[in-house]
């Protein structure tokens, strides 16, 4: 674990931890499920489920069961019915504003990598201006590997030139902090995102578990 007082700069995975994108991703396999009459997901099914992406919201919904081709096709449908309402639900998570403000304040230089391609991350930033102008964005189609390779998180360090060890990298799902350990930063892990019940995230090894974003000016000893 590097010490806080070190850290330059703070990577955010995106759903999940800097915005509450659930809803929406929930409701555009809901829509698909009421099309096709069968039962909807639930809230504490899409909050479990939304950070392990898009096909495992169609899984959780039509089962285990349909052949390759079905798949690809639903998540099809998935993503153009998400596109089509990407930003009816989602919000930032409480306190989100206040921390990038701080970090700012305390001139840490922050940026978003996440595993969302980059079409959908775009026009959801689109809404987030506050998030938009930030330092840098990688999106999960940036490179040929996404997270849990740490490669991402590196070739974001690489643009923001700041070493890894003096960076910090917060998410709510275990491969965020897989990759963050592999690439050497300080890892965080995002208890208030999505997180499954069959994998809680104190088992993760993380460096630090968060369960208020803004618990993070505590760990890098800042004032609010």
């Amino acid at each position: 674990m590097n010490d806080s007082m070190n850290i330059k700069a703070v990577l955010f995975d995106l759903d999940g931890t800097l915005l509450d994108t659930a809803l929406d991703l929930g409701g555009a396999v809901n829509r698909l499920l009421a099309r096709d009459n069968l039962p909807l997901l639930s809230k504490d099914v899409i909050y479990q489920t939304a950070s392990q992406g898009s096909l495992a919201l169609v899984k959780a919904g039509y089962g285990l069961d349909l052949s390759p081709e079905q798949y690809t096709d639903l998540r099809s449908e998935f993503l153009a019915n998400y596109t089509a309402h990407i930003n009816e639900q989602t919000t930032f998570f409480d306190g989100v504003n206040h921390l990038l403000d701080t970090l700012d304040r305390h001139d840490i230089v922050w940026g978003i990598v996440t595993n969302k391609p980059t079409l959908y991350t775009t026009q959801l930033l689109a809404h987030y201006p506050r998030l938009a102008n930030c330092a840098v964005v990688i999106c999960g189609d940036t490179l040929e590997v996404a997270k849990p390779s740490p490669r991402p998180l590196l070739l974001a360090a690489n643009k923001i030139s700041i070493v890894p060890e003096a960076i910090m990298y917060v998410g709510d799902a275990r491969t965020d902090i897989d990759a963050s350990s592999a690439a050497k930063m300080t890892s965080v892990a995002a208890n208030y995102g999505y997180i499954p019940e069959n994998d809680p995230a104190h088992t993760w090894h993380s460096d630090h578990l968060i369960g208020h974003c803004l618990d993070l000016c505590t760990i890098l000893a800042i004032n609010e």
